[in-house]
């Protein structure tokens, strides 16, 4: 029987583990049920996080959180995940503000475990990346449940530019019952303004007039199809997202729209089509800042971009090697195979009961962590990524869960091996939801990480080592 939790402030969840009939070491004895020992892992996790950094602080909080839903308390997963979200609060000034991924997390766990009133409640203390997910959040919600009003208010309320919830408008606007035309007409209206002022939007806009060009006032619908199909032609050309023949594709939808709103506009676009096409090969991939946004004909080619910095570059002082194409330069294998393959072998002994081939396998892939984790730690070259997502977070939790299908008292051993006091708790925390969840995890073989989305198995982050970070991220 798992231990009881009550529903009061986490004083209450250490009270009631006090009391419990469970020693008072960290690692009880192999008597204890299973369970039991989790959930007093994870209560102490919590407690021992409040000293953490905020990433690691928020992602004990989060798992926490996680096994509070499935036990039903809702009030105790409520204050849990806000404080989780405002831990990360004092870091978000940070030079690489990759804290928001986590922040991500939390608000996606939130509107999906506790609904919409606890995102509304946190707009005013998020940064603007934050508020552009948390909008389009509000709105989905409000528009699976069919609240119109509250959908409308949200997207009134949205950021105007970049982060302003386009395609969940577009699901609001289909889904809005056919009497709605003026609230279809509002949401038409917004994202036409902020494709004015920014020219951002563009999927959007050609869904909406697809959907609804004869509600929608004619001179704007005239005067953005070429506007668009414009922008498809630059997508096609340049941006290898783009399906092929997108333009084509698009062109048979809304051409016909233009034709019949304006014979002579569409008209005037097929007879210029080549002409247009040369324009924007020669303009290139970004429209020119100088671009009217109703006369896109007299584009002109953007001044050449200021050159980045070497990616590679190894800083003075720094033994530090680099990272290239998701290898150490002077490695002969690629650090990323020597994991996968290590996870691989050590699961196939454990499958065949070969237990002392098992824990070299995880022995191995404790030293590899550990070479990471120096690595990671380097203070000339720090990897400038949450801790949460360190390669050595990621590859001692993934070892660690090997080491739990030889026993629990097994893993707990390794995980004492770990230098770094706040991935042993990580590791610790990631155990004992593992244990509670009662599904057979094991470490996923590739790069993606699933098992903090709630996903079977624990994944990997890439190494991003300073220079490269900044290089991957300057967008200006």
């Amino acid at each position: 029987m798992r231990l009881a939790v009550s529903n009061g402030l986490l004083l209450g969840w250490l009270t009631v583990v006090a009391a419990a009939a469970l020693p008072a070491q960290k690692n009880p004895p192999i008597s204890v049920p299973l369970d039991d020992r989790a959930w007093q892992m994870l209560v102490e996790a919590l407690e021992e996080s409040k000293t953490a950094s905020p990433a690691v602080r928020a992602q004990v909080g989060l798992e926490f959180s996680k096994q509070l839903d499935q036990d039903n308390k809702k009030s105790d997963e409520l204050k849990v995940l806000r404080e989780a979200y405002l831990a990360t609060l004092p870091a978000q000034s940070a030079p690489y503000n990759t804290i928001n991924w986590i922040q991500s997390d939390i608000l996606r766990t939130m509107m999906k475990n506790l609904g919409p009133e606890p995102v509304e409640e946190l707009l005013p203390r998020m940064d603007e990346a934050q508020r552009g997910l948390a909008f389009d959040l509000l709105v989905t919600r409000y528009t699976a449940d069919k609240n119109w009003d509250r959908a409308m208010d949200a997207l009134r309320r949205a950021p105007a530019d970049m982060w302003f919830p386009f395609f969940p408008a577009v699901t609001l606007m289909k889904a809005l019952p056919p009497q709605n035309v003026a609230m279809r007409q509002e949401i038409f209206a917004i994202a036409y303004a902020i494709y004015k002022k920014g020219r951002t939007g563009v999927g959007s806009l050609e869904q909406m007039i697809e959907l609804d060009w004869r509600e929608l006032p004619r001179e704007q619908v005239v005067e953005l199809i070429p506007l668009l199909l414009r922008a498809a032609i630059r997508a096609e050309i340049y941006f290898i997202k783009r399906p092929p023949h997108a333009y084509e594709g698009l062109k048979a939808k809304l051409l016909p729209i233009l034709r019949e709103l304006d014979p002579a506009k569409a008209d005037e676009w097929e007879r210029d089509e080549k002409q247009t096409f040369e324009e924007v090969r020669k303009a290139g991939p970004w429209p020119s800042s100088a671009e009217s946004r109703a006369q896109q004909s007299a584009l002109e080619k953007p001044a050449e971009p200021a050159a980045n910095p070497e990616p590679y570059k190894k800083l003075p002082g720094s033994p530090k090697p680099r990272a290239v194409a998701g290898c150490l330069e002077n490695e002969p294998w690629c650090q990323q195979n020597r994991v996968e393959h290590a996870l691989e072998s050590t699961r196939d002994h454990l499958l065949k009961n070969e237990i002392e081939l098992a824990k070299a396998g995880i022995s191995r892939g404790y030293w590899i962590a550990l070479s990471q984790w120096k690595l990671d730690t380097d203070p000339l070259d720090p990897n400038q990524v949450i801790k949460t997502l360190w390669p050595s977070t990621v590859n001692w939790e993934a070892f660690s869960i090997m080491a739990s299908k030889i026993s629990p008292e097994y893993a707990l051993q390794r995980v004492k091996e770990i230098p770094d006091p706040e991935i042993r708790l990580l590791t610790r925390t990631m155990l004992a939801r593992a244990w509670l969840d009662h599904r057979p995890v094991f470490p996923c073989p590739s790069l993606h990480s699933n098992y903090h989305d709630e996903g079977a198995c624990i994944g990997y982050q890439a190494y991003m080592p300073r220079e490269l970070f900044s290089w991957a991220n300057n967008w200006d």
